[in-house]
């Protein structure tokens, strides 16, 4: 069910028409108490300077401060679909954490399907 739930919430959909890529500068690192490291980065669009949200996590950081980074937006709504892409190993998490979750779904789903069949047999033999 969890992987369902992944795959449904971070699904590895190919972006929405008319999203444009671009390239920002890292400004700020978010690191959580797990030592996992988050760029952010400031983006200038149109004269405009906008903050990306923390990206894709690494350890270690895979980007300093001033390094610059790949984003992508869509034009009409720049502030609430900048973003920084996934790549690499967490792309590939991303991608295939929900496989793990369908194969116990299915597993799951086998394994009842035969307990109640063997349940519904040996009843019948009593």
């Amino acid at each position: 069910m969890l992987g369902i739930l992944w795959l449904l919430l971070f699904h590895n959909a190919p972006p929405r028409e008319g999203t444009v890529a671009g390239h920002g500068i890292v400004v700020d690192q978010k690191i959580s108490t797990k030592g996992l490291c988050e760029p952010i980065a400031d983006v200038v669009i149109d004269g405009a300077t906008y903050r990306t949200p923390p990206g894709t996590s690494d350890e270690p950081c895979a980007y300093g401060i001033g390094d610059s980074i790949d984003v992508t937006y869509h034009p009409d709504d720049v502030a609430g679909t900048l973003e920084i892409p996934l790549e690499g190993p967490s792309k590939k998490a991303v991608a295939l954490l929900p496989l793990i979750g369908v194969a116990l779904l299915i597993g799951g789903t086998i394994s009842l399907v035969g307990n109640i069949l063997y349940r519904r047999k040996v009843k019948a033999q009593k």
